[in-house]
């Protein structure tokens, strides 16, 4: 896929989380509390060393190894603790901003699950919520600080990837897959619950 196509998704993600139709959203949920200043430092550290983004981070170093990407780690122990290390810093990085960030305009960091309606529609809803964030209210509107979070980390990281991972594709590509991440770990923490439920039948 190339840069261009990459970016036309990216744009026409929060082009479309921006127009009215869109994005004036009613609530998720009726009984939605909105998050305290706590619970954002929570979430920031929870998502850095809880015991859910700690096993991501051993994934995603794993299958960056065996990619071996970037090519300059290498394959050996070095490697693997470049990549867990800089995968900590990003994340940092992000959930910061968007909490920070998002906090301004109420946003909510955490995925509210609608856990209602029928399977398209919460999917949908799973998707939609990549890109859109409760308020206050709870209604939907456009996750700014998620845009900003996304953005920042991904060019802070080029200050320490190596320079075949520092390109403007790549940087577009790391953004893309943030969003694609996001999207997989809605769809995991919306339908997970109703998984485990069969599981155990």
């Amino acid at each position: 896929m190339g840069i261009s196509r990459l970016a036309a998704i990216m744009l026409s993600s929060l082009a479309l989380a921006v127009s009215p139709a869109f994005a004036q959203s009613p609530a998720t949920t009726d009984d939605y509390v909105p998050i305290t200043g706590a619970q954002r430092a929570e979430w920031v550290v929870d998502g850095t060393i809880g015991l859910r983004g700690l096993g991501v981070g051993v994934i995603a170093d794993a299958w960056q190894t065996a990619w071996n990407t970037p090519e300059e780690w290498g394959r050996g122990w070095s490697g693997v603790g470049k990549r867990y290390v800089s995968r900590e810093a990003y994340v940092t990085i992000s959930n910061s901003v968007e909490a920070g960030l998002g906090a301004i305009w109420g946003e909510e960091p955490r995925y509210i699950p609608a856990r209602r309606g029928s399977l398209r529609w919460r999917a949908a809803y799973a998707a939609k919520t990549v890109v859109l964030a409760q308020r206050r209210d709870g209604r939907l509107a456009p996750a700014w600080g998620r845009y900003a979070g996304n953005v920042v980390n991904n060019i802070v990281e080029n200050a320490w990837l190596p320079p075949s991972a520092t390109t403007t594709r790549d940087t577009v590509v790391r953004s893309a897959t943030g969003l694609l991440g996001r999207l997989g770990a809605n769809l995991l923490e919306e339908f997970w619950p109703d998984i485990k439920r069969r599981l155990h039948r």
